[in-house]
């Protein structure tokens, strides 16, 4: 063979040779590649998947609901056996005032996940607001039998019980709660609402007076001291509550409306209560409350000046009797 010929034989042989290899340099990288994306892209899934339940209780806590529901249908369409989603579902629905499409979102959470004890708390909430004490009373039993040492449970059966009107088993329910933890303002405040139903005023402010120096930030219960006050006939005491209230939130339509009828009953102060009235209004212009409360207010008024007028006249006619 020529010289010249296989020389030209071995050049193409080594170039051939380092073709082939830098071929399976690429094939084995994109085998790697292959081998790696998979979990990187599992990871980002996780993590958009975490980021939009988020997305979600942010949106729900800020009652953003419309926004809410466009990221969670989707999801809910995605994953149907998600316990997680379906818990959102449920709570963005209640807070909607979708009840029952939140009670079925709840029982799909128990049915792929039985013992989630919120599940069937949250399903008590919506059945003691709906005012079925029965299927209430339920849930909050099943929940404590997930989880006995659940003070918020034990609560929510005591407000159950109030709104069966079992004040006693309430009472006991509520003094085995206190066992068990002593300064739980919440605790004292449910005390103070059922010895204030049972007429035992004077437990009752006890109880509120403890609760609120327990938790001295949640005014509301400057509502309930005042409704013992009058139960216990300590109207200036009830007024104060009030007024303390209405310095910490002015605009409190409920406070507002317990201050008029106060100054209305207990000391027949008709201006001042239809003051508090109008500032009702102001708030809430639509407040059957405020506007019932108004004109009842001009009648008595009126009825008022009435009654003074015939008495002024008959006082008058007794100075100057008539000649026969």
């Amino acid at each position: 063979m020529d010289t010249r010929l296989a020389g030209e034989i071995v050049k193409a042989m080594r170039c051939s040779r380092a073709w082939a290899l830098a071929a399976t340099i690429v094939m084995f990288s994109n085998l790697s590649a292959v081998a790696v994306t998979p979990p990187a892209q599992a990871e980002n899934s996780t993590q958009t998947y975490s980021s939009r339940l988020k997305e979600i209780d942010l949106l729900t806590q800020a009652r953003s609901f419309y926004k809410a529901r466009k990221i969670l249908e989707p999801l809910l369409e995605s994953k149907p056996k998600d316990a997680d989603v379906h818990v959102r579902a449920g709570r963005l629905f209640s807070q909607m005032g979708l009840l029952p499409r939140a009670i079925d979102e709840y029982r799909t959470v128990i049915s792929l996940d039985p013992r989630n004890s919120s599940a069937y708390v949250e399903l008590s909430k919506i059945y003691l607001a709906s005012e079925n004490t029965n299927d209430a009373t339920t849930y909050a039993k099943e929940a404590l039998k997930l989880n006995p040492n659940s003070a918020d449970t034990r609560i929510l059966l005591v407000k159950i019980l109030m709104a069966k009107g079992l004040l006693l088993e309430a009472e006991q329910e509520m003094q085995r709660l206190l066992r068990g933890d002593p300064h739980d303002a919440q605790v004292h405040y449910m005390a103070a609402k059922i010895y204030r139903e049972r007429g035992q005023g004077a437990l009752a402010l006890q109880h509120i007076d403890e609760a609120i120096q327990l938790n001295p930030n949640n005014h509301e219960w400057l509502m309930e001291m005042s409704d013992i006050c009058i139960l216990l006939g300590r109207d200036d005491e009830a007024k104060a509550a009030l007024l303390k209230l209405l310095k910490y939130e002015p605009d409190s339509v409920e406070g507002l409306s317990r201050l008029a009828r106060v100054k209305e009953n207990s000391f027949r102060d008709y201006d001042g209560a239809m003051e508090s009235y109008k500032r009702v209004l102001e708030i809430d212009p639509d407040s059957v409350t405020a506007l019932a409360g108004i004109e009842r207010l001009r009648a008595k008024k009126n009825d008022l000046a009435g009654l003074w007028k015939h008495q002024l006249k008959n006082f008058f006619a007794g100075l100057f009797p008539k000649k026969n």
